[in-house]
């Protein structure tokens, strides 16, 4: 029907490339109601083109007949292709937008991990955080040299998304970086006596051999800071993904803070704790070992053996709340912290885009228990961190 439809149209050009579309839309199951190869043979170099960009998108979306349960399964004019040369046809023949939405489908969609179990894919690809997401899913799979290319991936993007998120909290955590909007507290420790000599030398008063000051200058002095105490408990389970690469650049930067002392613990139904890296995102993000069940009391026990100090010490939680352990004790727990004077801080989880998916009743449960929950974006956690440490 589509054939005798197409027919009545007279440039064979037009009605080439409306076969070649419809084909694309339809799938393999209609290349012979559409005549395809015959079509594509008089098509010239653009019916080449179109069917290059069908073996393409072929090689991997007819995967979705596997996850339907049909049983023939990525099978069609993507058969042969290599993971690089297919990778290459998608650069070569899609603009950036689209090979960015085809990679994440052959990533997170179809499971194709030989992009990131082949040196030479891996370092074809375009950095990303998803990319980033991939690699802490299948490192365990890779080899020492695609391990050390994963690396400079995750690097890279680390990198990145530390420059952005610094720009974004800085204002929280630092105060304002021009010196001009803020004065200086009018204290004899804060006087600047070399600037006021300079600045007065036009009163000297000759008879009386001495300075007559009409204005003391001051300046900024490094405000004297008590130490606080920052632990960030990071769920590691699978689901977590996005947030534990936020939290660990996150953490990072409240390590380079003065007078703050971080400790990072990753947890599921284990607990790592990795403060010796607190300060380097790699390190953690390379070493996370994910994927296990969502076992909150021991941990929050663990985080309340390292404070000791309570007024002083915050304790930030983030998790999607799913927890499966016993959850009045964890509740309890985390009331018992709050009353000793422990600033809580339950983040709920936030997916690249912001969006969040954490249980509501846990949630609602913890904030009960004194705690200030929320799903936040890293701004409005550092503006919250900062008003605790009195900044």
């Amino acid at each position: 029907m589509l054939v005798a439809g197409m027919g009545d149209v007279e440039d064979d050009e037009e009605r080439i490339t409306a076969a070649l579309r419809w084909r694309l839309v339809l799938g393999r199951h209609s290349e012979r109601a559409l005549k395809l190869g015959e079509l594509a043979d008089r098509a010239g170099p653009s019916g080449q083109q179109a069917a290059a960009v069908d073996q393409t998108l072929t090689y991997l979306y007819d995967r979705e007949f596997a996850k339907r349960g049909h049983r023939r399964a990525g099978a069609g004019q993507g058969d042969g292709l290599s993971v690089p040369a297919w990778l290459a046809g998608v650069r070569v023949l899609f603009p950036r937008e689209a090979v960015q939405v085809i990679e994440r489908d052959a990533l997170a969609r179809y499971g194709m991990t030989e992009l990131v179990t082949d040196p030479e894919v891996l370092g074809s690809l375009e950095p990303s955080v998803d990319l980033v997401k991939a690699i802490l899913q299948f490192k365990h799979l890779m080899t020492p040299p695609v391990l050390a290319q994963a690396r400079r991936v995750v690097a890279e993007v680390v990198e990145a998304l530390s420059a952005k998120l610094r720009a974004e909290v800085r204002p929280a955590l630092y105060g304002p970086t021009d010196p001009e909007r803020t004065r200086p507290v009018r204290t004899f420790r804060n006087a600047d006596w070399r600037r006021t000599i300079r600045r007065n030398l036009k009163n000297w008063d000759r008879e009386r051999q001495r300075l007559v000051a009409d204005r003391i200058e001051f300046r900024h002095r490094q405000r004297s800071r008590l130490a606080w105490r920052v632990v960030v408990a990071v769920d590691q389970s699978g689901s977590m993904l996005d947030s534990l690469i936020h939290s660990a650049v996150m953490a990072a930067i409240l390590a380079s803070l003065p007078a703050v002392t971080v400790h990072l613990v990753l947890w599921d139904h284990r607990i790592v704790d990795v403060s010796a890296d607190a300060h380097d995102p790699l390190a953690v993000l390379m070493g996370a070992q994910l994927g296990g069940g969502t076992q909150l009391f021991p941990a929050l026990r663990y985080c309340a053996d390292l404070i000791t100090e309570p007024e002083r010490t915050v304790v930030a939680v983030v998790s999607d709340w799913y927890v499966y352990d016993d959850v009045d004790a964890t509740v309890a727990l985390a009331q018992e912290l709050s009353a000793a004077g422990v600033k809580g801080l339950g983040l709920c989880a936030l997916d690249a885009d912001g969006h969040a998916d954490y249980d509501e009743r846990f949630a609602r449960a913890l904030a009960g228990a004194g705690w200030w929950v929320g799903a936040v974006t890293p701004r409005r956690l550092a503006e919250h961190v900062s008003q605790f440490l009195g900044r």
